[in-house]
C-alpha cells in the first residue's frame, strides 16, 4: 500500500539551506509588495490636486483610488490565479511587476480623468499577478505551524509602502503647492502631481527582473508530483462546492474588514487636512509613521500569536483573533473621528492598524491550510477577489457618496465614515462566528480521516 500523504501539507524546507532561501524568497517578495502599494496608494494624498487641477468630487477620486484598481485587479487576479497553478510563477511576476510600472507612468502622463481611469486600471492590472504567485511559492516554503507568520511578513509591505506612499506623497505635494507647473526633458510641462507618478512608475518597472533571484519548482514537476501523491484530486469547483462557507465565508467575512481599512486608509488623510487644518507635509509625516509603527507591530505580533494558538490546537485561531481585534478597535474608530484632536485621532486609529488592520497574512495562511497544492493560485486569486471587491470597490466609495449626497458637505466626512464603521461591524462578527465553526469541524474532519486510513507499517 502506498503511504499515506496528507494532501494539505505543504513541502518543509529540510535543512538550515532550504530555510534561509525560503526567507529570502519572501524577502523578494516583500520588496515588490512594497512597491505594489507605492504605485496603489500615492494616489490618496493627491486628493487636494487632483481636484483642483481636473475639477474631480471625492466621488470621482474614489472611483479612482477603489473600482478603477480595484475591479481589474480581481478580474484580471482570477486568471492570473489559473495561469500560476499551471505555468512559471516568476515570469508571470516579472511581467505583472512591469504591466503596473508602466501603468503608473502613465497615470503620470495622463491628461483627464478618463487616461487616469485607464491607467489606474492597468495598474490592477499588474499588481493582479503578484499575491497568487507570492501566496502559492510561498505555501510550498513552509510548514503549516509558521505559515501565517510567513504570509505576514510577505503582507507587511502593504504597511511599508501605505506608509512610504503618504510620507513621501505627503512631502512632495506640499513642496510642490505653489509650482503651477514643471518641464521635464521630452515630456515638456506637466503638473506636480503627474511628476509624482512618474517619480514612483520607474524604479517599478527597474525592479521587475529581481523576481529571478528565486528559484521555483517547474510548472510540469509541480502537476507530477500532484498527480503521483494525490491522483487527478479535487477540482476547484468541487472544492469551492463541498466547504463554500470556509472558502467563500471567510474571505467574504475578512472583506468586510477591508472596507473600514479602505475607508480609513483613503479617507483620513483628506480629514486631517479638512478638519485639523494640517498641511499635507504634516499628515503624510505624521500618519505614514503612525501607519507604519502599527500596522508593523500588528502585522508581525499578531501572525506570531495566531501560530502559536494554531500550534497548541485553536484550530479557528485564525478568525478567533480577527474577531476579538475588532471588538477592540471599532469603538477606537469612532472616538478617534469624536475625537476633534488630530494626536487623538492618530492614537485611536493606530488602535485598529495594530490589532485589525494587518489581516492578510493570516487570513491567506487559513485558506492555504485546506487548500490541495494544485489549487493553491486559484483559491488565493479568489480570496484576493472577494475581499478586494468587498473592501476596495466599496471602501473608498461608500463614505464619498454619503459625504457628497448625504451631507453635501466636504467638512463631514468623518460622520461618514462614523456611519460606514457603524453599519459594517455587527456584519463581520455575524459572518465571522459561522466561519469559525466552519473551520473547527473541517479540522475535525481531516484528522479523523487522516486517522482512519492504515499507514506503511499496519497495511498487510
Amino acid at each position: 500500500m502506498r503511504p499515506v500523504v496528507d494532501p494539505n501539507a505543504p513541502d518543509v524546507p529540510q535543512s538550515r539551506k532550504a530555510m534561509i532561501a525560503a526567507w529570502g524568497m519572501v524577502g523578494i517578495f516583500l520588496l515588490l509588495y512594497i512597491f505594489s502599494f507605492i504605485d496603489r496608494q500615492i494616489i490618496t494624498m493627491m486628493v487636494v490636486p487632483l481636484e483642483r487641477d481636473l475639477g474631480l468630487s471625492d466621488f470621482q477620486l474614489s472611483l479612482l483610488m477603489g473600482p478603477a484598481f480595484g475591479m481589474f485587479y480581481v478580474v484580471c487576479g482570477l486568471f492570473m490565479g489559473w495561469l500560476v497553478d499551471r505555468f512559471s510563477r516568476r515570469w508571470i511576476t516579472a511581467i505583472g511587476v512591469f504591466v503596473w510600472g508602466m501603468a503608473t507612468l502613465t497615470c503620470g502622463i495622463a491628461g483627464n480623468y478618463i487616461q487616469l481611469f485607464i491607467a489606474r486600471m492597468g495598474v490592477g492590472v499588474g499588481e493582479s499577478t503578484l499575491t497568487p504567485a507570492a501566496h502559492a511559492m510561498i505555501a510550498e516554503a513552509f510548514p503549516p505551524r509558521r505559515l501565517a507568520t510567513a504570509f505576514s511578513v510577505y503582507t507587511l509591505g502593504a504597511v511599508i509602502g501605505g506608509g512610504i506612499a503618504t510620507i513621501v506623497g505627503g512631502a512632495i505635494v506640499q513642496l510642490v503647492t505653489d509650482i503651477d507647473m514643471l518641464t521635464l526633458p521630452l515630456l515638456g510641462e506637466i503638473r506636480p502631481w503627474q511628476a509624482i507618478f512618474l517619480a514612483v512608475g520607474l524604479p517599478t518597472i527597474l525592479l521587475s527582473p529581481v523576481i529571478f533571484l528565486v528559484r521555483e519548482r517547474p510548472a510540469a514537476e509541480r502537476i507530477a508530483k500532484n498527480t503521483a501523491d494525490h491522483g487527478v484530486g479535487v477540482t476547484f469547483g468541487a472544492l469551492i462546492r463541498k466547504d463554500w462557507l470556509f472558502y467563500i465565508g471567510l474571505p467574504v467575512g475578512f472583506g468586510c474588514t477591508n472596507i473600514l481599512a479602505n475607508a480609513y486608509g483613503a479617507w483620513s488623510p483628506a480629514l486631517m487636512m479638512r478638519e485639523f487644518g494640517w498641511n499635507p507635509g504634516q499628515v503624510g509625516l505624521a500618519w505614514g509613521v503612525q501607519h507604519m509603527i502599527a500596522g508593523s507591530i500588528g502585522q508581525i505580533g499578531g501572525a506570531l500569536f495566531v501560530d502559536w494558538l494554531y500550534s497548541r490546537g485553536v484550530r479557528d485561531a485564525h478568525v478567533k483573533y480577527m474577531m476579538f481585534g475588532l471588538f477592540l478597535s471599532a469603538p477606537t474608530l469612532v472616538l478617534a473621528v469624536l475625537s476633534g484632536n488630530p494626536w487623538a485621532f492618530l492614537a485611536l486609529t493606530g488602535v485598529f492598524y495594530m490589532v485589525t488592520y494587518p489581516f492578510v497574512g493570516y487570513a491567506a495562511a487559513a485558506l492555504q491550510l485546506f487548500a490541495p497544492a494544485h489549487l493553491r493560485g486559484r483559491v488565493s486569486a479568489m480570496f484576493l477577489a472577494i475581499v478586494t471587491v468587498v473592501g476596495t470597490a466599496l471602501g473608498a466609495t461608500v463614505p464619498a457618496l454619503i459625504t457628497d449626497l448625504v451631507f453635501a458637505d466636504k467638512m463631514k466626512v468623518g460622520q461618514s465614515l462614523i456611519l460606514v464603521t457603524v453599519a459594517v461591524v455587527p456584519v463581520i462578527f455575524a459572518i465571522l462566528w459561522f466561519v469559525a465553526r466552519k473551520m473547527r469541524r473541517m479540522h475535525a474532519e481531516r484528522d479523523a480521516a487522516l486517522a482512519a486510513i492504515p499507514t506503511t507499517d499496519t497495511a498487510i
